[in-house]
């Protein structure tokens, strides 16, 4: 009996010592999967992508850039531009460096939370950032949210050490040093650097160690110094499409009202349920709701300084919202999944060690278990996503073009097509607007490029590559009656919801006949013959 109970204790170990890896590794099979599924650049991805590959080191820092004021980090843009000169100008070295900040993160998460949750409850907050759908994702989408994660892990991973030894002058140095790096590299790490200084200096000034707390602050003011350059230099750049983008995310609902205000009350608990749905992943937002409300108070309980250092960015980047600076809204919060999860996992293991204090242990194992399965029933299965592929349908475009043959990019067509233009040995350059370009209230991405550039209408008879001139119908209908007669003309979509491209395709029917097309998700090309 003796030798039965040591072999399951010793059974019980070797599980309890792999299992973080082989959920590790599970998170990584999705990664690598959807990684080298490679689909094609969407539109988000486009509008930055283009600035890598058309533009030089010294140009990608030269703000704004080609759609917009500066969206993305310089950092980010630069290292992407470093392994595209490097290794070649694809779609899976676009995505590489945000990649690695994805594998990278799960790899650093494990040890990161052991710092910050009990020991029982690392598995399970593993499990959830392993399977994290926004997080696979976006891992392998060219945008810099992933880095953005790794940047939140990484400094949440270090802070320990400066909190509990002494401060010599090397690690002062490295912690001036990765705090003037991580801010040209990700937007959110000014608001976990502002917590961390804050952690780090609290218990010098509580002892009057003034000598100390000089030196952090020391630091501090470097740190400052790096995201008042970065704010002058590259985000604060005024260009027309700043009002858009700002509208944007008006309408997004996603900048904060008054907090005292029944409106603000509202919106705090709507972008609450939004936040533990998307980017969160439960689908019972309810039960995960009440487990992070009793994990916030375990943590208050036994993990004050913990509590601090996950909830103190998230109400920072909600003073920031509430000043319309930052959007606080769906995949600009990917930044706040770690410490979501940390919390959430730990609620449910001090539940089941609470019942457990009762007789009854096997009903309280299959409670814990369902809160468990409860709070995962969006989680088991990742799907490859895709949202506009549209490289299949340049393929087929390619395959079955004739020499005479016109091509309509829709509006939002243009970004992509520049990223691949050359790839389909097909020149941007010589793709004209053919209807004079109008002026709105609001200028949009493609307005602006097209405004910087100076575009003005050709002929239709002058070109066999039109830019559509607007998103809607009803405005791009100056250029679909230019076409009357022009024979063949290939017409692409992309990023159109299915009932525009059915105004769209419907005016079309009624121009001639529609001979060819090809369905793609998020993404369409159809041959007219127009007559």
């Amino acid at each position: 009996m003796n030798l039965d109970v040591k072999k399951m204790v010793w059974l019980k170990k070797r599980i309890w010592l792999w299992l973080p890896w082989l959920i590790i590794a599970w998170g990584l099979y999705y990664r690598f999967d959807q990684y080298f599924f490679n689909p094609s650049l969407w539109l988000d991805e486009a509008l930055v992508a283009v600035n890598v590959i058309n533009r030089t080191f010294s140009e990608i820092l030269k703000a704004p850039l080609e759609y917009s004021s500066y969206i993305a980090p310089p950092g980010f843009l630069v290292m992407a531009k470093l392994l595209t000169v490097c290794f070649g100008n694809s779609d899976l070295i676009l995505r590489l460096f945000p990649f690695c900040c994805g594998v990278l993160s799960l790899l650093f998460y494990y040890p990161m939370a052991k710092h910050y949750i009990s020991e029982a409850a690392v598995p399970l907050a593993l499990f959830f950032f392993a399977l994290s759908k926004p997080l696979i994702y976006y891992s392998s989408v060219f945008k810099q949210y992933s880095s953005d994660v790794l940047i939140v892990i990484i400094l949440l991973w270090i802070v320990p050490a400066y909190r509990s030894y002494v401060l010599t002058p090397l690690r002062l140095t490295s912690l001036a040093a990765v705090g003037s790096i991580v801010v040209w590299f990700s937007h959110p790490s000014v608001f976990i650097l502002a917590t961390i200084g804050i952690y780090i200096i609290y218990p010098y000034l509580m002892k009057h160690q003034w000598y100390s707390a000089v030196k952090l602050v020391t630091i501090y003011l470097i740190w400052l110094l790096n995201f008042v350059l970065l704010y002058f230099l590259f985000i604060h750049v005024a260009t027309p499409n700043d009002k858009w983008l700002h509208k944007f995310w008006v309408l997004k609902n996603a900048f904060m009202p008054s907090p005292f205000s029944s409106q603000g009350i509202e919106w705090l608990c709507n972008t609450f349920e939004s936040i533990l749905k998307f980017p969160g992943g439960f689908e019972n937002f309810q039960l995960a709701g009440c487990l992070l409300a009793i994990g916030c108070v375990a943590l208050s309980a036994n993990r004050k300084g913990t509590l601090f250092l996950l909830l103190l960015p998230v109400l920072i980047a909600l003073l920031v919202s509430y000043s319309q600076q930052y959007a606080f809204s769906s995949r600009l919060l990917l930044f706040v999944l770690p410490a979501l999860y940390l919390i959430i996992s730990e609620s449910i293991v001090q539940l089941h060690v609470m019942l457990l204090t009762y007789p009854k242990r096997t009903i309280v194992s299959v409670i814990a278990q369902i809160i468990l399965v409860t709070c995962l029933i969006d989680y088991p299965i990742y799907r490859r996503r895709v949202i506009q592929d549209i490289k299949p349908v340049f393929d087929h475009i390619q395959q079955n073009i004739q020499a005479q043959d016109c091509i309509y990019l829709y509006y939002w067509v243009e970004p992509v097509f520049r990223c691949y233009a050359a790839s389909y040995n097909v020149d941007y350059e010589a793709c004209h607007i053919i209807t004079p370009m109008q002026k709105h209230e609001y200028t949009k991405e493609v307005d602006y490029f097209r405004s910087k550039q100076g575009l003005k209408p050709a002929a239709v008879s002058e070109t066999q590559c039109i830019l559509g001139i607007s998103e809607f119908f009803d405005k791009s209908k100056p250029d679909l009656d230019q076409l009357r007669g022009s024979g063949r003309v290939w017409f692409i979509f992309s990023h159109i919801s299915k009932h525009k491209r059915s105004l769209f395709l419907n005016y079309l029917d009624s121009m001639g006949a529609r001979i060819d097309e090809n369905l793609q998700p998020g993404a369409s090309a159809h041959l007219y013959d127009l007559y």
